[in-house]
């Protein structure tokens, strides 16, 4: 879940991260358009106004002719009027396209506007998803280091079972070997229950204070505290092995 989590904030990253250069790239093509514009607008302008003095020039030299030839050109003089009629009617209309040129510009430059703040609301969002990003590693690397304790208790966990159960199962078979040990009558040894020697008035019988079997002096030469005694007694060879281990 915790690597879902991870991929998945990276795959948004990496969308929000193309939106945005997407969008930048949208932003640098409308700004060009909006230079492009305002050059061609300003060209435009600079037209219409040598134009207008051109016309106006113009004006001025119809109307001292006018007025030079006001009583006997009146023909001439309609004339003049409707020239500078048309004159005013090409002002009109570059004042259109002037105006016309005014509003492209102001509604470009409101798309440039909104991509602006759409830009800034990628940018913030790359941020939020990059600190999302940030706080799913650290998080990720805790868990680890969390489940890298944990493995290595649960490894000393199963090694002390292991050694409790080893232990048990010693105990179990010392129990075990304990019950079953009894304390042997001299009557029914006639021979040495380790070298097999028979007894008899040389050959002496001694008990072992751990099994209670019957030995010769020379396979009970032993001496260790027993689980019923704390002093150094008499033990069989494999007693005082299994009493006193290596």
């Amino acid at each position: 879940a915790v690597v879902s989590t991870q991929s998945t904030g990276s795959e948004e990253l990496q969308q929000t991260t193309e939106t945005l250069e997407h969008t930048t790239a949208q932003l640098a093509v409308t700004k060009e358009q909006i230079s492009e514009l305002k050059s061609d607008m300003e060209t435009q302008s600079r037209s219409h106004q040598l134009q207008l003095a051109d016309h106006v020039a113009k004006s001025e030299e119809l109307s001292e002719e006018l007025l030079r030839a006001s009583t006997s050109h009146e023909a001439a003089l309609s004339r003049l009027n409707t020239e500078l009629r048309g004159v005013h009617q090409e002002l009109r209309d570059s004042q259109g396209v002037v105006d016309e040129l005014n509003k492209e510009c102001e509604r470009l430059y409101g798309k440039v506007n909104v991509n602006e703040v759409t830009m800034e609301n990628l940018l913030d969002e790359r941020k939020l998803l990059q600190k999302s990003v940030l706080e799913s590693e650290e998080r990720i690397n805790r868990l680890g280091q969390e489940n890298a304790r944990l493995l290595s208790d649960l490894e000393k966990t199963r090694t002390t079972l292991n050694e409790i159960a080893q232990e048990h199962s010693h105990l179990l078979y010392l129990q075990e070997k304990k019950n079953n040990r009894k304390w042997e009558d001299d009557s029914e040894a006639e021979n040495c229950k380790s070298c097999s020697k028979e007894f008899g008035v040389s050959l002496r019988r001694h008990h072992c204070r751990n099994c209670g079997g019957i030995f010769c002096d020379n396979c009970s030469k032993g001496r260790s505290a027993t689980p019923s005694s704390k002093a150094r007694v008499r033990v069989c060879g494999p007693c005082f092995l299994e009493l006193n281990p290596r």
